[in-house]
């Protein structure tokens, strides 16, 4: 199988003088700066001869001390090979730009549009540059920057100020900040582009075709996020999406808090993914500080992250049914019910219930109580029949298969394509599963496979995330037959200033890949967390999936996809 340096050898055989810098961290991790004028080049030679299919992201970094800017390109390859390549590309920070990657990869768009925003880097070649997370007033002053000034009140809090218009409106204006004004980066000029109501009436056509929202408060949108279809009749022609009614800038939080006090923000991503979240970023900060993680606390990790798994998939499913009829608030109320059980047994180990800031550079934060395996195996073999229950149940529903069946359906190749992860890619029947294909912890030594799918519709997803929480299951029992005594951390001080370093962890979340590009500069907090979630990458694909079809079956679609707004809009 392919690995690292056998990458960086065909890169600088093919293009010689474009690998400006390089390290080869692993067999499954290479890192180099790559000349800006080849990176496009460079890409399309790993995407064709290396089967780099998958494009997992891109961050931005902004070294003010170098008065440059980079970018950082996250390639991999749906399971021909498990080499992560994080290819970089540096820019002036004065009207810094660099080559788009859209027209080679389909889901980069988001990724770029997002680093133009919050650092004001061009990408060149880009077919729609436009907001993605942020309010047209925050545009043009590059929040993400080392030098941003617009920080809200420390003391109140308040950033944006209340206005009723003469229409009865209420809109919200963000004024400059006291500091922004001082340090002279109040924005002059503002990027010009089309507003989404401008890009959305351009697509209507004829007088039959109409505008309809769903969203941002909507029944079926599993958080708030903006859904706008245009339709004529009941048939949805195109789908607008619009981010950012959450966006916490965590990110940017975590580059102004200690390294320890950024655990607790990855618990807020995802209320439901917390412990996995944790787990991305502890993990990543171990690999900068070279830390091993005793057995013991690898153990804990992994039970309690699959714990975490089955009451994700509970909560998600059992939410999501109530919307389709048929089968659906029969198994939200025992879903909802049984979830107590999960998450009972993950706050007697950790204390809380959903936001846990449990795991802990090079361990855990405390053992597991006394009884905690004897009540393990009592929960587990009930959970294990109620799940095969409401397979059944929804096997034997005409109208849970008329909602579901053929309904949203992904081929296999245009979910690598789109950059989907998760249940939502097994469901297509691509085995791709992070404990597979990038291992961590014990999960190399434990017995299970990776559940997929056939058809890639709404029904097979649904149908992945149970039969995942039944392999879930028979990887807590092994881990409860196998897991020795000794400590639960790592007997190594953990330095409050980390030493200089970068690092990427992938782990797999309940919704699929989930990813942390983490520097330090050699400081006592991050200099930059980037974080990329699974459904940030699924959500791209509701769009094109929406189109053609009926408006009712855009309720099954969304919802299939277990979305979390929260994690993409972090």
């Amino acid at each position: 199988m392919t690995n690292a340096s056998e990458v960086l050898s065909s890169i600088q055989s093919a293009f010689p003088g474009a690998v400006l810098d390089s390290r080869v961290e692993s067999d499954r991790r290479l890192w180099a700066t790559i000349d800006s004028k080849k990176i496009l080049d460079v890409c399309k030679h790993l995407s064709t001869k290396l089967n780099f299919d998958h494009y997992s992201g891109a961050a931005g970094v902004d070294w003010i001390a170098r008065k440059e800017m980079e970018v950082v390109e996250i390639m991999a390859s749906h399971g021909t090979h498990q080499v992560v390549a994080m290819l970089k590309v540096k820019t002036p920070r004065e009207n810094p730009s660099v080559k788009s990657l859209t027209g080679l990869y389909w889901n980069a768009n988001w990724y770029e549009r997002e680093i133009w925003e919050m650092f004001g880097i061009n990408f060149e070649g880009h077919p729609e540059l436009w907001p993605l997370l942020l309010s047209d007033e925050l545009m043009g002053a590059w929040p993400w920057r080392k030098d941003y000034k617009g920080y809200p009140d420390l003391t109140t809090g308040e950033r944006a100020v209340k206005i009723s218009t003469p229409e009865g409106y209420t809109e919200y204006h963000i004024p400059p900040t006291p500091a922004e004004v001082e340090a002279g980066t109040v924005v002059v000029e503002r990027p010009k582009y089309p507003t989404l109501r401008e890009r959305e009436e351009k697509e209507i056509k004829s007088d039959s075709e109409m505008i309809m929202h769903l969203g941002p408060q909507h029944a079926m949108v599993p958080g708030p996020f903006l859904l706008d279809v245009l339709v004529e009749g009941e048939r949805v022609h195109k789908a607008f999406l619009d981010l950012g009614y959450i966006h916490k800038g965590i990110e940017k939080i975590m580059e102004n808090r200690s390294w320890l006090q950024g655990i607790t923000y990855t618990d807020r991503m995802c209320y439901v993914a917390s412990l996995s979240n944790n787990e991305c970023y502890c993990g990543a900060v171990e690999k900068i500080l070279g830390l091993e993680v005793p057995l013991r606390a690898q153990y804990i990790r992994v039970i309690l992250e699959e714990l975490s798994r089955i009451q994700s998939h509970l909560i998600g499913t059992g939410e999501f049914l109530t919307l389709i009829a048929g089968v659906g608030y029969a198994p939200w109320q025992y879903m909802i019910i049984d979830r107590e059980n999960i998450i009972s047994l993950i706050e007697s180990v950790t204390g809380a219930r959903l936001t846990h800031t449990f795991v802990r550079f090079g361990g855990v934060r405390n053992d597991l109580p006394a009884g905690f395996a004897d009540q393990c195996k009592k929960v587990l073999p009930y959970m294990k029949s109620r799940t095969e229950e409401f397979i059944e149940l929804f096997a034997q529903d005409p109208i849970y298969h008329k909602r579901m069946d053929g309904v949203g359906i992904i081929r296999p190749d245009d979910a690598k394509r789109m950059g989907v992860s998760g249940p939502p890619l097994r469901a297509t029947g691509v085995a791709y599963d992070m404990r597979k294909e990038d291992p961590i912890l014990v999960y190399p030594e434990l017995d299970f496979k990776v559940v997929t799918g056939t058809k890639g519709d709404s029904a097979d997803r649904i149908d992945v995330r149970l039969r995942e929480m039944l392999e879930s299951i028979h990887i807590i029992e092994q881990c409860l037959d196998r897991i020795p005594e000794g400590p639960i951390r790592t007997e190594v001080k953990v330095p409050k200033k980390v030493p200089a370093g970068e690092a990427y962890y992938r782990v797999e979340d309940p919704r699929g890949e989930m990813g942390m590009y983490v520097i330090s500069d050699g400081g006592d907090k991050p200099y930059r967390v980037k974080v990329r979630g699974p459904f940030y990458a699924t959500f791209q694909t509701l769009t094109p999936l929406l189109e053609g079809t009926y408006i009712a079956d855009a309720v099954a679609i969304a919802g299939s996809m277990d979305g979390c707004p929260s994690e993409a809009d972090r």
